[in-house]
This record gives structure tokens, C-alpha cells and sequence, in this order.
């Protein structure tokens, strides 16, 4: 029977011609993280752990995943989100780092003890979650069209002992409820012409419905026009964006009425807007 050692070893050739070294060599430790339930120095320390039949046949399974492009997030069946571990499967987008930092800055701007949040196109989840695991005492809600996407995303909920409301709800035709401090989206924002630079592992296993858009603006014109409806006075937007189209997306509010102002995401790209009243 093979080692851990072998194994570590089988994972990082095999992987290193599609990931590049570094990417292989942390999807491996990912990999017999979750499948050894052995975490960081023990790998090193248990490296000629003898695997059981049943290990090597999940790691043999997951490698045969891995080696078609899959996402290693759907292989082992979760990601990690703002400190928080998220269920994520074909029906949801795998939680991005940059959406991590529109949490961050809805949080770093929102002191209050009580605030309204809707989150629109939630998918796994991961925003109203995560805003609702830092801030126990704010009220969340969150809509999505997909009731594939709002199953995973209560699964979510359930898993991190987060209250959040979850509807069902096309939001190009349809108005939600309530009125909120705070609206936040990360909405489909892809166009279809630039499908063509995107990666396999995108394109063949995270939902299209979540990604692309015949108008990669759409969503955010939608927005635009029910948030008065649905934001209080003093309420703001946060918004997730394509870094080709920050300033048609500020030129959309603004023309709407609404102060709107970019944010870098920490590799400098501009990535999140923000608009208020």
C-alpha cells in the first residue's frame, strides 16, 4: 500500500503540467488535508502513514477530478469564505477572494449595532453569511433566482448558525421586500465575448447563469432603479464589478442620482463601486 509520502508525491506530478508547481503543491495539501483529516506539520511528520484502501481510492477518484479541470472546491466539496467553510457545488459560483473584500468594506463602513442587509444573486451564500457572522444583531436577507443556489445557500446557513432570510426571487422583474440600510450584489457581470478567455475550469463547472450576461451591465442598471424602493434615506450599495466596466457602472448611478465611487481590490484592479444617495 502506498505512503503519504507516495501519494503527496503522485498528487504534485501529475498536477504540476495543468496547475504549475506552487498551485499543484497547495491543492495536494488541500487534498490529504480533507481526505487524512491531518493538517499542516503533519503531513510532514506522518509522511510514511500507510494509506487505508478506502484513502487511496478517494484520492485516485479526486486526482481523475482534478486532472479534468475541476475545481478542487468541488472535488472536496467545500470553500472557505471570510473564516467560515461554505458547501459549494455545480448550482453555485465558488467564493471569490475579492468578494471576501466587498464583505470587508461593508463591515469596516457599517458600525451600527442594527442595520438591514439585502444581498442580491446570493448563491452559496457567502455575503448575507459572512456579514451576519460579524454582525449577529443586523437583519439579513437574501435573494437568488435559482432555487438549486438557495437550497446550497441554506445548507450554508445552517452549517455556519447564521439567521438569514432566503427567497426566491427573479430580480429583473420582481421586487423584494422590505426596506435596507444596505443592498449588496455580486450579479452576473460576464459577456458572452469574453468567453473566450476564461479558463476550463470556469467554463466547464461553475454555473453560466451566475456568470455571464447578454448585458454585462443589466443587473446593475435593475439595481439602479429599484433601490429607491427598496434602500432607506441614509442606505448604501455595494457592489462586486468587472474591472472593464467600473466607469460605465459608476455612470449608471451616478446617472440615477446616486453618488458612486470606485474601490481597488488589493492587486489594484477596480473591482467594487460603492453608491449612496
Amino acid at each position: 500500500m502506498p505512503t503519504l509520502a507516495d501519494m503527496q508525491a503522485r498528487y504534485q506530478q501529475a498536477l504540476e503540467p495543468l496547475y504549475g508547481q506552487r498551485e499543484a503543491r497547495s491543492i495536494t495539501q488541500w487534498i490529504l488535508e480533507d481526505v487524512l483529516h491531518l493538517q499542516g506539520v503533519r503531513l510532514v511528520m506522518d509522511r510514511f502513514l500507510i494509506l487505508t484502501s478506502h484513502q487511496q481510492e478517494v484520492l485516485e477518484e479526486y486526482l481523475t477530478r482534478l486532472l479534468t479541470n475541476e475545481p478542487v472546491q468541488y472535488v472536496i466539496g467545500y470553500a472557505e469564505f471570510h473564516g467560515l467553510k461554505f458547501k459549494v457545488n455545480k448550482d453555485v459560483l465558488i467564493p471569490r477572494p475579492e468578494t471576501e473584500e466587498l464583505v470587508d468594506w461593508i463591515l469596516a463602513d457599517m458600525q451600527q449595532s442594527q442595520a438591514s442587509i439585502l444581498d442580491v444573486g446570493t448563491g452559496s451564500g457567502c455575503i448575507p453569511i459572512s456579514l451576519k457572522n460579524a454582525r449577529p444583531d443586523w437583519q439579513v436577507s437574501a435573494v437568488d433566482i435559482s432555487t438549486d443556489a438557495l437550497a446550497v445557500a441554506k445548507e450554508n446557513a445552517a452549517l455556519n448558525h447564521a439567521a438569514v432570510h432566503f427567497s426566491q426571487a427573479d430580480i429583473l422583474s420582481q421586487l423584494p421586500y422590505g426596506k435596507y440600510d444596505v443592498i449588496v450584489s455580486n450579479p452576473p457581470y460576464i459577456s458572452e465575448e469574453e468567453k473566450k478567455v476564461m479558463s476550463d475550469n470556469v467554463l466547464n463547472y461553475e454555473p453560466h447563469i451566475a456568470l455571464f450576461a447578454d448585458d454585462p451591465l443589466i443587473f446593475y442598471k435593475r439595481i439602479a432603479a429599484i433601490a429607491p424602493q427598496l434602500l432607506k434615506d441614509s442606505g448604501s450599495i455595494y457592489l462586486e464589478i468587472s474591472e472593464y466596466r467600473a466607469a460605465e457602472t459608476v455612470a449608471i448611478f451616478e446617472q440615477a442620482g446616486y453618488h458612486a465611487k470606485i474601490k481597488n481590490d488589493l492587486s489594484g484592479r477596480e473591482r467594487m463601486v460603492k453608491a449612496t444617495r
